[in-house]
């Protein structure tokens, strides 16, 4: 009897043991590519509020500007705050109010604002982006378009390539990768612009405009003209996505002469709600 229960002893503790030791050396589920855009998608899908600092790095003229600011916008209805405090200047637009033009108050002017249009000359020069593109939505809606143009081909473009320490954020870091990257002619049709034929075929608007000797033209296009387009919108791109919020912080662009233009998001705060009034140029803390 003692040697029958010293041996179920004996028995059950090596059994514990063998149980712990093996769930210390079970394999961890590695991740894919594929999963972490995913996620990354989904991710953005959720935002309806969100508060960030955006360094921002685009090349004009052969020459890279740079520039620092802070972004508030709401998702639905549309709102959104601009404020760049080394030039000092402040964006407001709300959806559906001040005919939807832009309030935009500058230090050079400092009791006076103006009402712009978004997608006009004085609001777009040496501008990659309109105020439209800020916040993740568009870095989302860009990448899936791209996917979903060419879904059987995502292993080929699409390349994890470990992670990386961003901002003290462990990241997945993400290689997109075009090496076919190239202009292709486009006949414009009727009523086009190059916003409009940018946001049709996925690609950037300030490149169109600047390939095209159009960078100072904003309105609508003949139709049948014909114009250079690049297509995809670049011939590569580095993501870094945030493991914990599957949010993308870091975002470089690489076309034919190198950089193009690269966004790195600090500060990054999501769906945390905004005062009533806090898109209204009576706020408190904005300088209209």
């Amino acid at each position: 009897m003692f040697v029958t229960m010293h041996f179920v002893r004996v028995f059950i503790c090596f059994l514990l043991i063998y149980t712990f030791t093996a769930a210390d050396t079970a394999p961890t589920k590695t991740i894919t590519c594929r999963e972490i855009i995913s996620q990354m998608i989904d991710s953005i899908k959720i935002i309806k509020t969100q508060r960030y600092t955006v360094k921002s790095t685009e090349r004009v003229d052969g020459h890279l500007l740079f520039a620092q600011s802070n972004i508030k916008i709401n998702t639905n209805p549309k709102k959104i705050y601009f404020f760049n405090p080394e030039k000092n200047i402040e964006v407001l637009w709300v959806q559906g109010t001040n005919n939807n033009d832009a309030l935009v108050h500058a230090s050079a002017m400092p009791f006076m604002n103006f009402n712009l249009d978004p997608y006009g000359s004085m609001m777009r020069k040496d501008q990659h982006h309109t105020i439209f593109d800020l916040g993740f939505q568009f870095v989302g809606l860009t990448i899936a378009n791209t996917i979903i143009k060419a879904p059987k081909d995502f292993d080929k473009h699409f390349l994890y390539a470990g992670s990386i320490l961003y901002d003290n954020k462990d990241c997945h870091q993400v290689v997109i990768n075009y090496p076919e990257y190239k202009y292709v002619d486009y006949i414009t049709g009727k009523g086009e612009t190059v916003t409009s034929i940018s946001q049709k075929l996925n690609t950037s608007d300030f490149k169109i405009r600047h390939i095209n000797d159009l960078s100072s033209y904003f309105g609508t296009i003949k139709e049948g003209k014909k114009l250079k387009i690049p297509t995809p919108y670049a011939n590569k791109a580095i993501v870094y996505i945030e493991k914990k919020t599957a949010l993308p912080l870091s975002i470089k662009i690489y076309d034919e002469e190198g950089l193009f233009e690269s966004y790195d998001f600090t500060f990054v705060n999501i769906n945390k709600p905004f005062a009533e009034n806090e898109f209204s140029k009576s706020y408190k803390d904005y300088r209209y």
